[in-house]
Parts: structure tokens; C-alpha cells; sequence
């Protein structure tokens, strides 16, 4: 597992970035688009130039990402599910959270929702080598038959399927279906172990739910004995996210995990969760 930042410094500090060999990239003014405004840097949080660059910061915001490794990720009981390639092609004025696919959000929030119609898409989308695909929103998630094909064979259990919908001609698209799951955990956060430079909670004053900042430093603790054991997908009871673009994770186990990197599948972010 390693942490990395990313920001922007100012360029009075070129000579720091290059004597400690932190890879940077110009970021040029959108007004005088030859004068270079400041530098964007990334850097992980082991370099041992990170504590001084983070003093030279003087507190400014940085982007986190967590970069996990390939044992981590197959040997986790269970993974966070992503699509990370997106058919940018959904209906419906162009939104996500039109009426026409969800009711009952939170309008301050994002929580509380739920699917109420099959998405419908501008044309057939392309996919290229990817197995798995969503909108680029982290709410959905996509699939082809040959996943299907693969997770009937293994007995791969817990989720359903709901067609994807080509709305000009009004018909189900053949090479993709939505992975819809409906389990969900029991209240999971290990609370005691979570990091708390990023990680927060927040009561909505409107709609009394908690909703959780997204977990991007380290592994999401969440305790064994609150989530399901006999299903091989499940979503958290906790709604994560910022403004009003709440969503459960979707959480998958072992044996999804080690179909798709056996496969070699693409098209699917997996992030592991430590089980306590």
C-alpha cells in the first residue's frame, strides 16, 4: 500500500521540487496562457522530501490516493467495486440523478435513494477490452455476459441483473447488463481505526442520515461481523460521499475478486477494506 499527494505549489519552489526529485508539471494561466501560474505535483507520503514540501504547503489542500498492491487486493476478504471505464452515454437530459431513474434522494445530501427504471442509453457503447463499465459516477455498475457466463458457472451469488436500455430504438442492449445488488450490511465502521485527516462523518440536518467522506487514505476498516457472510456482493449500510452525491459501496468477495484478475478483466477498480 503507498499514499500519494497531489496539489500545486508556487513556482518560487522549482529548485525543492527538482533537488529532491518530486515529478512536477507546469500549470499555465488561463488569461496569459504562456506565464506559468504554479507547478502540480505528486508525490507519495514515504518520499522522505514529503514532510518539507508538506511544511512549504502551509496547509494548503492536497489530492490523496491510495495505490494498493495486487496481493493486498487478492488476499482481502472483501474489495470496494468500481467501474472505471465510462460509456458516458446515459438519457435523460443528460444527468444522472434525473427523476426518471431514482426517487427518493435526499436533495441535501444525495442519500437515501433508489433505482426506479432500467437505465437508457444515446447509443451502443464501447467497450473496447473492458468487462465492467458504469456512467464515471461510482453508483453503477456494469457488466458483459461474459461475466455473467463466468459467475453462474462458479456459483457467484448476490446480485441480480437489469437490462440497459438503447432508448432510441427501445431495447435492451445484448453486450452489457447492470449488476443491481440488494443486500445490505449491517452498520460496519470500525471506528476506532479510521483515519481522521480526511475521513468524517456528517448528521444531514434535513434527512437525519450520517454520511461518510470517502475513504481515499489507507483501508476502509469495517467489522467482520457486521457484513454478510454467505453472499458474494453486498452493499454497506453507510452512504459515502460529498455534497449531495451520496451512494453505498458495493462490496464483493474473494471469490469475485479472484475471477476478475484469474480473467484478467478490465474496466473494474477493486479496492480492499480491512476486515476486523
Amino acid at each position: 500500500m503507498r499514499i500519494w499527494r497531489r496539489g500545486f505549489i508556487g513556482t518560487e519552489n522549482q529548485h525543492f521540487l527538482e533537488a529532491n526529485h518530486i515529478k512536477y508539471k507546469p500549470c499555465f494561466s488561463v488569461k496569459y496562457p504562456t506565464r506559468i501560474q504554479n507547478y502540480m505535483f505528486e508525490v507519495p507520503e514515504d518520499n522522505c522530501a514529503w514532510p518539507g514540501l508538506k511544511v512549504l504547503l502551509k496547509g494548503d489542500h492536497t489530492f490523496i490516493h491510495t495505490e494498493f498492491t495486487s496481493g493486498e487486493i487478492s488476499q482481502a476478504e472483501w474489495c470496494i467495486i468500481l467501474g472505471d471505464h465510462s460509456i458516458e452515454a446515459l438519457c435523460a437530459e443528460g444527468y444522472g440523478w434525473h427523476r426518471q431513474y431514482y426517487a427518493d434522494q435526499c436533495s441535501k445530501c444525495g442519500s437515501g435513494w433508489r433505482q426506479i427504471a432500467p437505465f437508457r442509453i444515446k447509443k451502443e457503447p464501447k467497450l473496447g477490452k473492458n468487462q465492467f463499465s458504469s456512467f464515471g459516477s461510482g453508483f453503477e455498475l456494469f457488466c458483459t455476459p461474459l461475466v455473467l457466463d463466468e459467475f453462474d458457472r462458479q456459483g457467484i451469488s448476490g446480485f441480480e441483473t437489469r437490462p440497459i436500455i438503447l432508448d432510441k430504438e427501445d431495447r435492451p442492449i445484448q453486450g452489457l447488463k447492470q449488476l443491481v445488488v440488494n443486500a445490505i450490511a449491517e452498520p460496519a465502521i470500525a471506528e476506532e481505526l479510521v483515519e481522521h485527516e480526511r475521513y468524517s462523518q456528517t448528521d444531514c440536518p434535513l434527512c437525519g442520515r450520517t454520511w461518510h467522506a470517502d475513504y481515499v487514505r489507507g483501508m476502509l476498516p469495517l467489522r467482520r461481523a457486521a457484513l454478510k457472510p454467505n453472499t458474494d456482493f453486498q452493499l454497506t449500510d453507510e452512504w459515502f460521499g460529498s455534497g449531495a452525491n451520496a451512494r453505498r459501496e458495493i462490496l464483493v468477495s474473494q471469490r469475485v475478486v479472484r475471477a476478475i484478475l484469474e480473467n484478467e478483466w478490465k474496466g473494474a477498480e477493486l479496492i480492499p477494506i480491512q476486515a476486523v
